[in-house]
């Protein structure tokens, strides 16, 4: 709790969370990180309730944080990453104009062995581009 204090009231502000409710219920969210203010990187990271899947939510909390990094922040690139099991999520990033990088392995250790995860990103021209459209 402490970390994620100080990383959302850090100045330059490096951190910003979106929640999803429907009704009182929060049933997903999603963060914007500036991994660099010098080079314009940041990354987004999304997570939906698995009861609220399928209805658009991850596609909306990603267009939001795309948003606000290119918009209010001047980000240039922002990238992204799933695991490959994830088709849903890599559907999402692909939904949102990312362009799929390639596949890093063995990036984390979950509970059933060691992940890959899939590299998307998107440049603010791109995001100009398909925001235009």
């Amino acid at each position: 709790m402490k970390a994620a204090v100080e990383a959302w009231s850090s100045t330059p502000r490096q951190r910003f969370a979106h929640v999803v409710r429907i009704g009182g219920d929060v049933v997903g969210m999603g963060e914007l990180h500036v991994r660099s203010h010098t080079q314009r990187q940041g990354e987004i990271s999304y997570i939906v309730h698995p009861r609220a899947w399928g209805q658009g939510i991850g596609t909306e909390v990603g267009r939001q944080l795309l948003s606000r990094g290119f918009g209010q922040l001047g980000l240039h690139r922002i990238f992204a990453t799933c695991d490959p099991r994830n088709l849903g999520s890599a559907r999402v990033l692909a939904k949102l104009g990312m362009t799929y990088e390639g596949r890093l392995r063995h990036t984390a250790w979950i509970r059933d062995g060691w992940r890959d995860s899939l590299a998307f990103s998107i440049l603010e021209e791109e995001w100009r581009a398909e925001d235009a459209e």
